[in-house]
């Protein structure tokens, strides 16, 4: 389900469901990240999430929080169409899209997941991540493939582009 964060009716909604699920022994999960063109990666972390819990919300990058990330030219699809495409995942119950690092704090207060997922380039940064204290555990996912980034997708076909 993709919620509006900054819709007092849609969280309700949410939350309520999770309060609901945990109450029945259900964990939760949350993630964040740009997803910008989907790939093998971010599905193979979307199921690696699941393993450690039983619903997984994911909160999707704002076009702006791209381009800071990223530079001018990203994202390549919108923060909509982005939230759309992960909400379509199976391994995804709820998404939502962030305008700021701190709508994950957020998220992760009215959540209170089990476990905050976040990639290895948190690796020794787990005391920064904003929310991490409404969760009772950070886990870090190694990335398994280094070269499915979705810069590098992009390079690759720049690289193919400018050749013919």
């Amino acid at each position: 389900m993709f919620f509006d964060l900054n819709d007092n009716d849609s969280v309700q909604v949410v939350r309520n469901f999770l309060d609901n699920a945990k109450a029945a022994g259900k964990t939760v999960g949350l993630a964040s990240g740009c997803f910008d063109l989907i790939h093998f990666h971010h599905f193979s972390f979307f199921i690696r999430c699941r393993r450690y819990c039983d619903f997984l919300v994911v909160g999707v990058d704002s076009d702006e929080l791209v381009r800071e990330a990223k530079g001018p030219s990203r994202p390549v699809v919108s923060d909509f169409h982005r939230a759309i495409m992960v909400d379509a995942l199976r391994p995804v119950s709820f998404v939502f899209v962030m305008s700021s690092v701190l709508d994950f704090g957020r998220a992760a207060a009215f959540c209170k997941p089990d476990a905050i997922f976040k990639n290895d380039e948190f690796k020794g940064k787990e005391s920064d991540i904003v929310g991490r204290e409404f969760a009772k555990r950070v886990i870090i996912l190694d990335d398994q493939v280094n070269h499915a980034s979705t810069t590098d997708i992009i390079r690759s076909v720049s690289k193919k582009t400018s050749a013919t």
